[in-house]
């Protein structure tokens, strides 16, 4: 979950989009441009805090089912930390998520809280937040870090040029163990994410309907919808507004201080 460190570093080296041939990268480049290709936007050096709206809809045989979170971010030398709190419906208001990242102590953890808990629950990235979004999928799955390369494809898909890559988990405590990304062979931006368990079963296949930038042209994921392997008649679409660079308390992002 060290994005922070993948971004700061396309950020001060300069990077642009399509400057370094897919082919002369390395595994880790690689997965950094895919990470800043979909987070740069929720980056900013001077401003280390990020707040978006994201809404969730899910699609059911009974019918659709909607929700609003806020997710926010903080970026600091110890690495990075997450937070969901739901703005709609009614009756998921107040729940919170805190996620911690990076070599801090606690890391890798996900702490979940209502007001009608006494104290905060751990629960592991693949706990769902709403329809089939889980927790790492709405905070957004990094790769660097996170992730190494086991296997290269190239070949035309669509009669584009696209890189096939596939993941495995650094760490045990990485949510989905396994992974496959498929992404534009010039400018590594992802096309599609499939997420598979430990045994290498496929779950969700991710796919990144749009994307868009912000004022200073930084990139983003604007639309991810997520179907759901398992139960392939259930779709989850992820659509990202209002993103804000911002200073933000430490304290938002303490577990402990949840419910205080």
């Amino acid at each position: 979950m060290k994005k922070w460190i993948a971004l700061s570093l396309l950020l001060l080296l300069g990077w642009t989009v399509g400057s370094v041939a897919q082919n002369t990268m390395t595994d880790e480049e690689i997965l950094g441009t895919m990470d800043f290709q979909r987070f740069a936007g929720y980056f900013n050096q001077e401003l280390p805090g990020t707040t978006f709206t994201t809404e969730i809809l899910a699609e059911r045989p009974d019918g659709s089912k909607q929700a609003t979170v806020q997710v926010s971010f903080l970026f600091t030398e110890e690495g990075f930390r997450g937070r969901i709190d739901y703005l709609t419906p009614d009756e998921l208001k107040g729940d919170v998520f805190i996620i911690v990242g990076g070599s801090q102590p606690g890391a890798d953890e996900i702490y979940f809280w209502n007001p009608d808990l006494v104290s905060p629950l751990k629960v592991n990235g693949r706990f769902e937040v709403f329809g089939d979004a889980t927790v790492v999928e709405v905070v957004g799955i990094g790769f660097s870090y996170d992730y190494s390369i086991t296997e290269r494809k190239e070949y035309e898909k669509d009669g584009a040029p696209v890189l096939e890559v596939s993941l495995k988990a650094n760490r045990p405590s990485v949510a989905f163990q396994q992974a496959r990304v498929v992404a534009d062979a010039q400018t590594l931006q992802p096309k599609t994410l499939e997420l598979f368990d430990e045994s290498g079963d496929l779950l969700h296949f991710n796919t990144f309907e749009e994307y868009g930038t912000t004022a200073d042209g930084r990139p983003y994921f604007v639309r991810q919808l997520l179907d759901n392997q398992i139960v392939p008649v259930n779709q989850t679409l992820m659509i990202i507004t209002n993103i804000e660079n911002k200073a933000l308390p430490a304290e938002m992002f303490d577990p402990t201080k949840l419910g205080a």
